[in-house]
């Protein structure tokens, strides 16, 4: 519950997109429910994947996104940006910015500002090392703004020039839960089981009715913001 990556993965299902993955915790929207990540092949490959894709049939670059962490970004996804532009290509890179190495236990990575051993250090500003590679459409987004997300990247991915998305949002499990209490309005809820369709666990479905479980949700609105009736609310 809270995770940065669930809205994205909601998005990209909802519209459709191929989805060239990468390797991290974000590989898992490879599986039910969410089922939007369609290739993954080892760290780094998603852009260059997406890249392969987009040569071997042009048309496909309009209906791909490309994937990848914050952690392997900085491993070995700079390249793939440079090859990239390098190849003209036109596709759309996704980095899924979490602030940790989160698959792997939580270590800190080039672009959190601290060191292994937890000294503070020199951040890698993403935004700024995508744009001095050359890329001029580089925008960065909140992954729970989920309207703002959708629009942004049909935008970039009918575009023919590179472009990056940053979905900047730190891992649900190093910030501290909303203690506001979101809640399903059983008078107004239809039934239509679009708050599944995220893939939280904290959601579940009986007698024909939504249900929020207060132990394991953290108030991240991504269900909120993902009903078409407003049944979801929270307590201010």
């Amino acid at each position: 519950p809270g995770c940065p990556h669930r809205g994205v993965f909601y998005v990209l299902k909802k519209i459709r997109a191929n989805v060239a993955g990468d390797i991290g915790c974000y590989t898992l929207g490879a599986l039910l429910p969410l089922e939007s990540m369609h290739t993954t092949l080892c760290m780094g490959a998603s852009i260059g994947t997406a890249l392969g894709m987009e040569k071997a049939n042009p048309e496909l670059a309009k209906e791909t996104v490309a994937v990848i962490g914050d952690s392997t970004f900085m491993h070995s996804g700079l390249t793939g940006i440079a090859d990239m532009l390098y190849n003209k290509g036109t596709g759309t890179v996704m980095v899924l910015d979490n602030s940790i190495t989160a698959m792997t236990g939580h270590q800190h990575n080039p672009t959190t500002g601290y060191t292994l051993g937890m000294e503070p250090t020199h951040v890698v500003d993403i935004e700024a090392v995508v744009k001095a590679l050359g890329v001029k459409r580089v925008f960065t987004i909140d992954p729970f703004e989920l309207k703002d997300l959708e629009k942004l990247l049909k935008e970039e991915m009918a575009t023919r020039e590179p472009s990056v998305i940053i979905a900047k949002r730190p891992c649900a499990l190093i910030i501290k839960p909303d203690p506001v209490r979101t809640y399903v309005d059983h008078d107004v809820c239809i039934g239509c089981k679009a708050c599944m369709r995220v893939g939280c666990p904290a959601i579940t479905f009986e007698n024909n009715k939504s249900n929020i479980n207060d132990a394991l949700c953290v108030s991240c609105g991504v269900c909120q913001r993902g009903c078409p009736v407003g049944a979801i609310k929270r307590e201010e």
